[in-house]
């Protein structure tokens, strides 16, 4: 028997989120390091930092396959397994080519986790508070990325760029031990065939593919923001670099308790079309404005802040709504697969998209950018809604 329950195992999933988040942002306070120890080019570094995000924008919805096949608390094991694995060869890298196949397995390993846990979640948690508890899981990327933040300006300093890839290991070991404790066995495992219709039924509806598509414009608008606000605040706002770092890293925090209200206010039966758009505008019309009119730099980062905080609600909401999405609920993973994907390819997007726009027309012309992401997440939340609508209407339509 477990020697977790309930919020226990819940406490234990949403660390290791945490614990796999921290291993996306241990890399970039690191790069200057990486950089004069290997003599490395800031083109090999972009790929190293775009190396851990790949596997999961196109492995995302087989990674979810593979979770409803073989069981989530398998997934989540050998994911715990495999980020160990990686970060064991990258702390003991010799050369910089070393890193490379390293960090795909991080990633690997790293997908594994962020698509095994929410299922996890929903099924270590009463009824009554399942939403509350996957908003509070949809905020482990921040709280990992952010802690990374306050950890590095020592860390670095006093043990090396190698000391990220250390908190790895033994972050693994712990996690897979503890995880192999809390969840014994297997997991829920379809028994059907690979050509039954309901292995395909949560994905053969408009809604997963809308939502997937809502999470991934926000990854995109709240990475793009987060990536260039330091060297816009650098260059604009007449900031040092400690204090611009300090202000990034609060703009990243506050995210965190905007996917716990969203958990909360969903829990508390607030619709979900208000939770969707309410959101998409606000990202929209923040994002805008700290580019494209002119503001001081108090107001800049007041925008910024509002823009992770309020932003913050949509992923909760995403997260909360998956169950309702999956054909009898028996392929939960390939549908958060297939959210994983979506918000792993908008953080791919959503730098170089900016980079490109600033390139090409100044720090202005990201400006319309939020303005567009903003319709276009608004347009396919009212698309999932009406298709979750008309599932409504008619659940004879659903597989029984």
């Amino acid at each position: 028997m477990s020697v977790l329950q309930g919020w226990g195992r819940t406490a234990l999933l949403l660390s290791c989120g945490v614990f796999a988040a921290t291993q996306i942002g241990k890399l970039p306070p690191a790069i200057p390091a990486l950089r004069e120890a290997f003599g490395s080019t800031l083109v090999q570094m972009g790929w190293l930092a775009s190396l851990f995000n790949v596997v999961a924008a196109t492995c995302g919805l087989a990674a979810g396959w593979v979770a409803d096949r073989i069981g989530r608390r398998a997934l989540l094991k050998f994911g715990l397994v495999a980020l160990g694995v990686g970060a064991l060869a990258g702390a003991l890298s010799p050369t910089m080519g070393w890193l490379f196949p390293a960090r795909i397995a991080e990633g690997l390993g790293f997908l594994c986790i962020v698509v095994a846990a929410p299922v996890l979640v929903r099924e270590a948690t009463a009824p009554g508070r399942q939403r509350l508890a996957l908003g509070i899981w949809s905020c482990y990327t921040s709280v990992g990325m952010a802690l990374m933040l306050l950890l590095s300006p020592w860390m670095l300093p006093a043990f090396g760029w190698r000391s990220g890839w250390w908190i790895g290991v033994v972050g693994a070991i712990a996690f897979a031990g503890l995880a192999f404790l809390a969840f014994p066995g297997r997991g829920s495992v379809i028994t059907a065939t690979p050509g039954s219709p309901g292995l395909a039924r949560g994905l053969g509806q408009w809604a997963p593919w809308c939502l997937a598509g809502c999470f991934g414009l926000y990854t995109m608008q709240w990475m793009a923001l987060s990536v260039w606000m330091p060297t816009y605040l650098l260059q604009h706002g007449g900031l040092g670099l400690a204090s611009t770092g300090a202000l990034v890293a609060l703009m990243v925090v506050v995210n965190a308790p905007g996917n716990v209200v969203g958990g909360w206010l969903s829990q508390r039966g607030w619709p979900l079309s208000l939770l969707l758009l309410g959101p998409a505008g606000v990202m929209g019309l923040t994002g805008w404005a700290v580019f494209g009119a002119s503001l001081g730099t108090e107001a800049t980062i007041a925008l910024s802040v509002v823009f992770s905080l309020v932003g913050g609600v949509l992923p909760a909401s995403v997260y909360a709504a998956v169950p309702a999405l999956a054909a009898r609920h028996d392929n939960l993973g390939a549908v958060n697969g297939l959210v994983v994907q979506c918000s792993n390819a908008g953080t791919l997007a959503g730098p170089p998209l900016a980079a490109a726009l600033v390139s090409a027309a100044g720090w202005q012309a990201m400006a319309p950018m939020f303005l567009v992401g903003a319709l276009l997440s608004s347009g396919l939340a009212l698309l999932a809604l009406r298709t979750l609508d008309a599932q409504a209407r008619h659940p004879q339509g659903r597989t029984p």
